[in-house]
């Protein structure tokens, strides 16, 4: 059982998560994630001392729910070959088109802290570990996973960012690559 600590800290990530996506990730301040959480700025200091610990919080939360995510995805798969790639595809489309706010500032925060950069390093590697033993060539399964990150940041930076119908398409290759 998850002590009352631990829910606290929770609570508090999700509604700095929900005020991120319903405002924008700079207007994120410690008293704006106290109001959205629905405690004192006091209650948040005692779990996060500084701006920079809540952006590790998080940057920890985010990748922890992704991750969560990623796993019930491949869990769900019935066909066992490629499931790990599948579920990575399908849990990025999804986050993509909910999360991209969060995730701009997420990755750009990144930048700026070796701690953060650390902490999406470990999430990063743990999926690339399980695309690779994926019973598909480890090669294609690299491949699919650049892609997903190219998908990003062409999307998050708004670089040439692919138009709805062409990402589905470029989602479903993808797809096809795993099996």
């Amino acid at each position: 059982m998850e002590s009352k600590a631990t829910i606290k800290r929770q609570h508090i990530l999700k509604s700095a998560t929900d005020f991120i996506l319903e405002n924008d990730f700079n207007a994120l301040t410690l008293d704006s994630a106290a109001k959205q959480a629905g405690i004192s700025k006091g209650g948040l200091l005692y779990h996060f001392p500084n701006k920079e610990a809540l952006m590790i919080g998080l940057a920890q939360y985010i990748f922890e729910e992704f991750t969560i995510a990623f796993e019930e995805h491949a869990k769900k798969d019935p066909i066992e070959k490629g499931k790990w790639c599948r579920a990575l595809i399908e849990v990025s489309k999804w986050d993509l088109e909910h999360n991209a706010e969060l995730n701009v500032g997420i990755i750009a925060a990144s930048m700026l802290n070796p701690d953060l950069s650390e902490s999406m390093s470990k999430s990063y590697q743990y999926m690339q570990n399980k695309v690779e033993q994926d019973s598909i060539n480890p090669v294609t399964a690299t491949i699919i996973r650049l892609a997903i990150d190219g998908l990003y940041y062409s999307e998050l930076f708004h670089i040439a960012p692919l138009n709805d119908k062409l990402r589905e398409k470029v989602i479903q290759q993808l797809i096809t690559m795993t099996k």
